[in-house]
């Protein structure tokens, strides 16, 4: 059961001390209880403080030594030196968790000596504390206690995020927290975020262990700097990627990344092409670029996976159809020519105008069951094709909308504005049939809306179950990489 894994008590411990934190929010341990004030946390927080009586609105004490409990888990943010110290007196009174924040450890380089990670080692084994970092964020848990209550175990991220099936293990704080800053533009939900910095006792492999069996994580990723148990991480992701998906993203292998990994953590980095190799043994998807990484991982979490790399276009322009059609053959996906059978089908129901040999170009043709349903329906249906690109969901609403807010305008304008509700409802009802089409016959179908991510119409699809993209190349890229898996699975069933 995975109560048992010792990851468990990070992510979901009942009472949290920690060091380092005030009340002017200027260190990380405030922050850090801000964030679990926000995210409704409900367990017992002890800041640790010589001189304060109080920190937000928590009781402080002196030392660990006088906290009513043992706490699950001790979050640490001091100078580097002072902290064996801490560890000492931690492990004194039966702490066995502890996240340590601090930077100032391995990543101190040329000449000046440290010892400091041998020194928490060593302590820590004595006392058998188990911790990660140092120079981390924490941790984010969106599974915390009663799943019917909307509450988190969140240390390391400022905004209270949905939940969601994919979870992180990464090297860098940042990558693990602050992509997640911008939820307004970002539909991918989350499950767990594990940041594990130097890895100086729990290191990727330990969260691969713990995420290859949590019953919410479905999608895996990863942010590595080099890997320290590199036959062990090849056996576990062997194990995993048949039945869960990992993307990665590797740093390393440049000049200039190299001397930046070493700053940053102390990271020897590897040959970039040794972890090329090691990720297409066992199946993990590798990018080199943030928003594809959560473009992937968007994709990957829906469920909705491609059997093959016949690729559908649908458009109401002719240039981005030819656009998408021209990338998606450089980056290996398939735009076959549409059947006889099937270009007569749509030749009854679309525009003369219309091109009916894939891309499939409605022209501007504003019969929008059929183009948000029917159209799509065919396809799926057909057989022909394993997945579906549609560009022009504009919501031509909005743009009215637009217009009518100018006086000449809606002074002589023969359209009026619609109610939200009436919009809501159409967008429902052009969006859910396609959505269960597309898991009805296992074809994903990824929209394309020039308009703005967080324009009311886009809103309403993405609320509806759309995966919704700006313009079409990072579809296309995302789609393709997502195909490698899919064929890497088959090769291996």
């Amino acid at each position: 059961m995975i109560e048992k894994h010792f990851l468990y008590g990070f992510l979901n411990p009942k009472s949290v001390a920690f060091y380092g934190a005030n009340n002017k929010g200027s260190s990380l341990a405030s922050i850090q209880i801000m964030n679990l004030i926000k995210s409704r946390y409900d367990g017992n927080i002890y800041p640790i403080h010589p001189k304060l009586e109080s920190v937000m609105g928590f009781k402080a004490y002196k030392s660990i030594s006088d906290v009513p409990e043992i706490p699950d888990l001790v979050v640490i943010v001091l100078p580097a030196k002072i902290v064996p110290e801490i560890f000492r007196e931690c492990g004194e009174k039966g702490v066995k968790k502890i996240i340590l924040i601090s930077g100032g450890f391995r990543e101190l380089i040329e000449d000046r000596k440290n010892t400091l990670t041998e020194e928490i080692n060593e302590i820590s084994r004595n006392y058998g504390i188990r911790f990660i970092g140092p120079n981390c964020l924490g941790v984010f848990n969106n599974y915390y206690g009663d799943l019917d209550e909307d509450k988190a175990f969140n240390t390391a991220i400022w905004e209270n995020i949905k939940r969601g099936n994919f979870s992180i293990a990464s090297q860098s704080g940042t990558l693990s927290s602050h992509i997640w800053f911008d939820p307004e533009n970002l539909d991918l939900g989350l499950s767990k975020s594990l940041s594990v910095g130097n890895e100086a006792n729990i290191d990727i492999v330990d969260c691969l262990e713990y995420y290859k069996d949590d019953p919410y994580t479905k999608v895996i990723g990863l942010y590595i700097e080099e890997l320290k148990r590199g036959k062990q991480f090849l056996a576990l992701a062997k194990q995993i990627t048949p039945h869960k998906p990992i993307l990665a993203i590797y740093v390393g292998g440049s000049e200039a990344g190299n001397r930046a990994l070493q700053s940053h953590t102390g990271s020897l980095a590897g040959n970039a092409k040794i972890y090329d190799a090691v990720f297409k043994e066992s199946g993990i998807i590798k990018t080199e670029y943030v928003q594809e990484f959560l473009d992937i991982a968007l994709v990957l979490s829906k469920g909705v996976l491609p059997k093959g790399r016949r690729l559908a276009i649908i458009t109401n322009s002719g240039g981005p159809g030819a656009m998408i059609a021209n990338n998606a053959e450089k980056q290996g996906l398939d735009v076959p020519e549409l059947s006889n059978f099937l270009q007569e089908k749509l030749k009854e129901v679309l525009p003369v105008t219309a091109s009916f040999k894939n891309p499939i170009d409605c022209t501007f043709d504003m019969n929008l069951p059929y183009f948000y349903i029917d159209l799509p329906e065919m396809l799926m249906k057909s057989g022909e094709v394993d997945a579906i690109i549609q560009y022009g969901v504009v919501g031509f609403q909005d743009v009215m909308d637009d217009y009518l807010s100018y006086e000449r305008i809606a002074k002589y304008a023969e359209f009026k504005s619609q109610p939200s509700e009436v919009m809501d409802g159409l967008a429902k009802k052009l969006m859910l049939p396609t959505i269960a089409n597309s898991k009805k016959y296992s074809i994903p179908i990824l929209h394309i809306s020039p308009k703005c991510f967080t324009s009311p119409w886009s809103k309403r699809l993405r609320d509806n179950g759309a995966l919704l993209f700006k313009f079409w190349d990072r579809p296309v890229n995302c789609l393709s990489k997502v195909c490698d898996y899919i064929e890497f699975k088959q090769k291996i069933s």
